[in-house]
């Protein structure tokens, strides 16, 4: 949920995220250093960042409805993040 809150609201970057991005924009690509279970974790929060931030920018042009369809496996992932965060928000309630 970290991901998505800093993609949605900003705030502190998750760690993983935070390493992910910036080996993106350094063209790094030797990642043999890296702790045990990091790429995982760097890959899974940057695939999630990334089809978030792609829905945000699709939202703000009010291209919504198009980018679903274009990306409808990075849908299902905003779309749940999107209910998560509303469950969070209402105390977990199901209603």
């Amino acid at each position: 949920m970290g991901v998505a809150d800093y993609a949605f609201d900003g705030g502190s970057c998750p760690p993983a995220l935070s390493r992910a991005l910036n080996y993106r924009s350094w063209g790094v690509s030797d990642v043999m250093q890296l702790p045990a279970g990091m790429l995982p974790q760097m890959n899974t929060s940057l695939n999630c960042y990334d089809a978030i931030t792609g829905y945000l920018r699709a939202s703000s042009k009010i291209k919504t409805n198009e980018w679903i369809k274009q990306y409808p496996k990075q849908w299902e992932t905003v779309s749940w993040f999107i209910a998560e965060r509303g469950k969070r928000k209402h105390g977990n309630r199901t209603e």
